[in-house]
C-alpha cells in the first residue's frame, strides 16, 4: 500500500514539473456563440483598387482586329504560363495617383473603385470604339502574408478576391499548439494608412467582424502564448527542473525504504 501511494505521489510530482497547454487555450470560437446556427453575411469583402496594385485586363469584341490595339502584347504570357510573376509582368501597374495608362484610351483614374466599377467604367469607354466589347478584369497582386505561430508561415498569392482569415491560416498549415488564439494581429494598409487590428478567434463576434475577410497585402501575425517561453529555453535551463524532480524523487524513495 505504501509503495502504491508513493507511486501516486511521484507521478504527481512529475506532472507538476511538466509544462503543458490548457485545453481551453487550444479551442477556437468558444465564446459568445448565438443560439441560432445561421448568421446573415454582413461583412462581404470590399476590395478597392489602390496604388501599386497590378491589374490584368483583356478586351474582346466581335471585331477582333479592332480590339487588338486595346490589349497588351501577350505572346510571352501565352508561352510561359509558369508562375504568378510572369502573369503580373503582363498587367497594368496602378501608380501612386491611382491611375493606369491604357492603350488608346490613355490615363484612367481608378483609385478607390471596386473591380466591378472599374470594369463598368472601361466598358463604357470601349463602346465608343468597339461593337459589343467584353472585358476580363482581375486583380493580379492579391497577396497575404501569415507569420508567427503557424506551421508553414509565408506569403500566399490568391487567385480570387475572396479569402477569409481562416482560409489564410489554413494555407499556412493552421495554428500551432502555442498560438494565442485570443490575440491575433492583422496589419492592413489602405490608401497610405496602416492600421493594426487585434482579432480574437475565440469569440463568435469574429464571424461578423470587418476583418473576417482579408484584403490585398494584409499581414497576419499570430502571437505565442506564455507557455511557449518554456519550450524555447536553452538546454541548460531545461535540465534544471528535471534534475530537481529526480533529486526530489530520490529523496522520497530513500526516506520510504529506510524505515
Amino acid at each position: 500500500m505504501r509503495i502504491f501511494l508513493s507511486s501516486i505521489w511521484i507521478f504527481t510530482l512529475l506532472q507538476a514539473t511538466t509544462s503543458c497547454v490548457a485545453y481551453k487555450q487550444l479551442l477556437n470560437y468558444q465564446d459568445n456563440f448565438p443560439d441560432k446556427t445561421k448568421m446573415d453575411v454582413r461583412n462581404k469583402p470590399d476590395i478597392r483598387i489602390q496604388a501599386n496594385d497590378v491589374l490584368g485586363i483583356k478586351v474582346f469584341s466581335t471585331e477582333s482586329e479592332l480590339a487588338a490595339p486595346f490589349n497588351l502584347n501577350s505572346d510571352q504570357l501565352n508561352s510561359n504560363l509558369i508562375n504568378i510573376e510572369a502573369i503580373q509582368l503582363n498587367g497594368y501597374l496602378v501608380n501612386q495617383k491611382g491611375e493606369i495608362d491604357f492603350p488608346v484610351l490613355g490615363t484612367l483614374q481608378w483609385q478607390g473603385l471596386s473591380i466591378a466599377e472599374a470594369k463598368a467604367s472601361l466598358l463604357l469607354k470601349l463602346k465608343q470604339h468597339l461593337k459589343d466589347p467584353v472585358v476580363n478584369l482581375r486583380l493580379l497582386n492579391f497577396r497575404v502574408t501569415v507569420s508567427g505561430e503557424v506551421r508553414s508561415p509565408g506569403a500566399f498569392t490568391i487567385l480570387n478576391e475572396r479569402i477569409s482569415l481562416l482560409d489564410a491560416l489554413a494555407l499556412a498549415g493552421d495554428l500551432t499548439d502555442y498560438a494565442d488564439r485570443g490575440d491575433v494581429l492583422l496589419v492592413r494598409e489602405t490608401n497610405g494608412v496602416r492600421s493594426l487590428n487585434k482579432i480574437n478567434l475565440q469569440s463568435a463576434d469574429f464571424f461578423q467582424s470587418e476583418h473576417y475577410y482579408l484584403k490585398q497585402n494584409d499581414l497576419v501575425y499570430v502571437k505565442p502564448i506564455k507557455a511557449k517561453a518554456g519550450a524555447v529555453q536553452d538546454q541548460t535551463s531545461k535540465t534544471v527542473p528535471i534534475v530537481t524532480a529526480v533529486a526530489t524523487i530520490a529523496a522520497v524513495l530513500i526516506a520510504l525504504f529506510s524505515n
